[in-house]
């Protein structure tokens, strides 16, 4: 063999081994992207979610708040066990709410704060599964 066509094999498979791993890596990229982008339909989404009831009570400030919220779970499993701690999820709300002052839960800010204290709550009460996120879905301060 000549030296030009060892050279023209050798960068043949170079390029070919080049090409093999790029088409690997983008194809692998390309199938995790498609996972992470893919959000739940309204049906998922309402089979693992609970609205808790329109809830009044008292800030640590002299006012009072009126809330409601809803609450997504990981599965439909950790649901059913939300909805049968119902006392334990009301009482860990209007702990919550309770603790803040009117100021507090002025802005996005304090709704943003409101909601992560409360999923904290929420997320030692649980036993199985986990609290993917709570929204305030109904608020007002007097």
């Amino acid at each position: 063999m000549g030296k030009l066509t060892k050279i023209l094999i050798v960068s043949v498979l170079v390029l070919a081994a080049a090409g093999a791993g790029a088409f690997f890596f983008l194809g692998k990229n390309a199938e995790g992207s498609e996972e992470k982008e893919k959000q739940p339909s309204a049906e998922e989404l309402a089979a693992m979610s609970i609205d808790t009831d329109v809830i009044t009570t008292n800030l640590a400030s002299p006012n009072f708040g009126i809330v409601q919220f809803n609450i997504l779970l990981d599965s439909e499993k950790t649901k059913e066990e939300a909805e049968k701690r119902t006392p334990e999820v009301r009482a860990a709300i209007i702990s919550t709410v309770a603790g803040f002052t009117k100021d507090e839960l002025v802005g996005q800010e304090g709704i943003t704060a409101l909601e992560e204290e409360l999923k904290a709550k929420l997320a030692d009460i649980m036993q199985t599964g986990k609290v993917e996120r709570v929204l305030v879905t109904e608020f007002k301060v007097q």
